[in-house]
């Protein structure tokens, strides 16, 4: 999963010589989510949340950071 996540990170700055790719980036980190990757799910709250790359839906971004935060993630925790 934090692999998967990590990817995700590469689309989404263009990194390891990918192309910026937004959607792939949140498809991967969709993926992660769902295989309870903790960073996933603080990457897709604040991305729903606030809207950068993907249209705002602040109930699924709090969710997000929600699933995050009472599974350990701290700084999800102050979102």
């Amino acid at each position: 999963a934090e692999a998967i996540s990590f990817l995700g990170l590469k689309h989404y700055f263009g990194g390891l010589g990918l192309a910026k790719d937004v959607s792939r980036a949140i498809e991967l980190w969709t993926v992660a989510a769902e295989l309870v990757s903790l960073n996933a799910h603080a990457v897709l709250g604040r991305i729903y949340y606030t809207g950068e790359g993907a249209e705002e839906d602040k109930p699924r971004g709090i969710r997000h950071w929600k699933e995050a935060a009472t599974k350990g993630h701290v700084f999800s925790r102050n979102n």
